[in-house]
């Protein structure tokens, strides 16, 4: 596995801390999947991702399908930060636009402080 992440629930907020590399899109579903399980199962209507650890991402066009298979399976009420490596903030940000698009409320961050305002 080429994905390492680990979950902390305070309250309604869910914080995943991510690492490793991301370049199969199944393995990035899978991932997905996890995260939306864990939120619905704590009923957390906020998401903090620390993805600084992660040294690649998927490219643009499977972070497209990516989102198109994560959609359906996200709580509208779920608010999503996610903390960038600063080396994939354009990448991830992509990802993100792509989301935002569908009715997802995500926005990317380089800092931490600045996520967990947003949140």
């Amino acid at each position: 596995m080429s994905l390492e992440y680990d979950f902390e629930v305070e309250g309604d907020l869910l914080i995943v801390r991510t690492s490793g590399y991301d370049d199969d899109i199944n393995e990035a579903v899978a991932y997905g999947e996890a995260i939306i399980k864990n939120c619905v199962e704590n009923k957390c209507s906020r998401l903090l991702m620390d993805e600084t650890g992660m040294t690649e991402v998927l490219d643009i066009v499977s972070q497209y399908q990516m989102v198109q298979r994560l959609r359906p399976l996200v709580p509208y009420q779920l608010s999503v930060a996610i903390v960038a490596n600063p080396d994939h903030y354009e990448d991830i940000s992509f990802g993100s636009m792509v989301a935002e698009n569908r009715g997802i409320k995500v926005r990317v961050f380089t800092s931490m402080e600045d996520a967990m305002k947003w949140l």
